[in-house]
């Protein structure tokens, strides 16, 4: 790609996340209700099927890349089994050659599924990593990433350090530097708290399990609080499937909406159900991270004719029990953030 090839100076930053609906190994775990994701159950999970969703997780996150210029420097996962499928995406397919690494906590959660986060290891690296536990409930940890951006090369200009901006070596290869690239810092301290997050589902009904998801968001509302408190100006990302249309984390706001399609068209949400859209993956920023746009990525391979309700919907992976060949009933959202004291 490009960039991995000649020095560039960014204008933004782009980040991404994805509930890839139930993104299981095929072998059970005899402590979690993973048995219809397995070859002798009724789904018939096979290894070689297992292998197609990874690879076309793979595949979207660089197309994301492709449509708006940038690798997404961080990618929030939900319904991801356990670390052996995160490992899976991240080192047996082409996000290894270019440069991911991966945060993921095993959770609570009956089905087994989890929540993680693949960072740019050329922009990022990894300072902390905590599981945010729901108390009384056996559903997905909060998970919560401190990441510093990286050190930038000695010898930098000054120009760039007044600017906010940070020159960074890119390996073109194991042990060998490649070009420099001029990348934007998200804070005066190069901290970004990232928080991912899958509430509670409205299965067995919104009512019953309104008071599960107000837990959930109480404790990241509870952490949220606690860093702003700590530092007012403290740069926090909040990414996640809320299973909610009109959520709110008091202290931090939505990014604005871009409609403009970056790639075919942009539906009115990510998720449609009875053939109606709703848009229950969201972004939050706190005010001092910087000025972001967010858009739902709906390319065509993401989709497939609703032929019950006319237009288009998410190929998902099975139908009921028929394997589909499809990616999630999600479609991805991504987000560009210009960082507040970045140089234009």
């Amino acid at each position: 790609m490009l960039w991995r090839e000649i020095g560039v100076a960014l204008t933004a930053l782009v980040f991404m996340f994805w509930n890839v609906e139930n993104a299981f190994d095929t072998f059970d775990d005899p402590l979690k209700n993973d048995d219809e994701f397995t070859p002798g159950a009724v789904r018939h999970w096979t290894w070689s099927r297992f292998e197609a969703k990874r690879d076309g997780l793979a595949q979207t996150i660089v197309a994301a890349g492709d449509v708006w210029g940038e690798l997404p420097a961080l990618v929030g996962l939900a319904e991801v089994e356990n670390r052996l499928v995160v490992s899976q995406l991240v080192r047996k397919t082409m996000l290894d050659e270019l440069g991911y690494g991966y945060v993921h906590r095993e959770s609570p959660d009956e089905r087994g599924i989890d929540v993680a986060l693949l960072y740019r290891k050329d922009i990022f690296r990894v300072i902390a990593v905590d599981s945010l536990r729901i108390p009384e409930t056996k559903t997905r940890d909060i998970l919560y990433v401190t990441l510093r951006e990286m050190p930038g090369l000695a010898g930098h200009d000054a120009d760039n350090r007044r600017a906010g901006l940070v020159e960074r070596q890119v390996l073109s290869g194991p042990g060998s530097a490649g070009p420099e690239k001029v990348l934007p810092r998200v804070g005066d301290d190069g901290l970004l708290h990232v928080f991912v997050v899958h509430l509670p589902s409205k299965r067995g009904g919104a009512r019953s399990s309104d008071s599960r998801r107000a837990a959930a968001l109480g404790v990241l509302q509870q952490a949220v609080d606690s860093l702003l408190t700590e530092d007012i100006d403290s740069h926090i990302l909040v990414m996640g499937d809320f299973n909610d249309t009109e959520p709110v984390v008091v202290g931090l706001a939505p990014p604005a909406r871009d409609t403009l399609p970056a790639e075919g068209f942009v539906p009115p949400g990510t998720l449609k159900y009875h053939g109606r859209w709703e848009q229950i993956d969201h972004f939050f920023l706190s005010p001092a991270t910087g000025t972001a746009k967010m858009q739902i990525f709906a390319p065509s391979f993401l989709l497939e004719p609703d032929k019950a309700w006319l237009g288009v919907k998410p190929r998902r992976t099975y139908v009921g029990p028929r394997y589909h060949g499809g990616l999630s009933d999600h479609l991805p959202i991504v987000m560009q953030i210009k960082p507040k004291n970045m140089y234009l």
